[in-house]
C-alpha cells in the first residue's frame, strides 16, 4: 500500500528556472560578501546584510507555491527596486573596500562586490525587459 505524499509548502522546481538561478546566485554571493565584510565590520556591512536578507525573501517568495500577492504590479516593482538597490549597494561596497585597505581581504571583497553589482545590473535589465515593460520594442515605438 503506497501513501501519497502531502503537498509541500515549497516548490523546489522554481530553482531550476532562470529567475531562480539568478536569485540563488545573488543570494549566495551576497552572503559571501557579508562574510568577507564581517571581520573588520565596516559601515557597509549593514546595507550588504539587508540586501542579502531581501534576496533571501525574494527567493523564498519564488519557492512558495502560493506566494502572497500585495496587489497586481507591486511585486514586479518591488523586485525591480530590489535589483536596483542591490546594484547601487554593491558598487558602493566595492569602492569602499578598495579605498579602505590594500590587503587581500579588501581585494577579494572588491572583486566579489563588483561581480555582484554586475549580476544585479543584469537582473535590473532582465526584470525591466520581461516583467515591467514586456513587448515594447524600439522598432514599434519609432513607427
Amino acid at each position: 500500500m503506497s501513501r501519497a505524499e502531502p503537498p509541500g509548502v515549497f516548490d523546489l522546481g522554481g530553482l531550476k528556472t532562470a529567475r531562480g538561478i539568478l536569485l540563488g546566485t545573488e543570494l549566495v554571493l551576497s552572503l559571501g560578501v557579508v562574510a568577507l565584510l564581517s571581520p573588520p565590520a565596516p559601515p557597509t556591512l549593514a546595507p550588504a546584510l539587508l540586501q542579502a536578507v531581501g534576496g533571501g525573501a525574494a527567493l523564498g517568495g519564488l519557492l512558495l507555491r502560493d506566494p502572497p500577492r500585495l496587489s497586481p504590479g507591486y511585486g514586479t516593482c518591488l523586485d525591480l527596486l530590489r535589483a536596483i538597490s542591490g546594484t547601487l549597494i554593491f558598487l558602493v561596497v566595492a569602492l569602499v573596500a578598495l579605498a579602505s585597505s590594500r590587503d587581500a581581504l579588501a581585494a577579494t571583497t572588491f572583486t566579489f562586490s563588483l561581480i555582484l553589482a554586475f549580476i544585479f545590473a543584469f537582473d535590473v535589465f532582465v526584470t525591466f525587459r520581461t516583467r515591467v515593460a514586456p513587448g515594447q520594442d524600439a522598432d514599434t515605438e519609432s513607427s
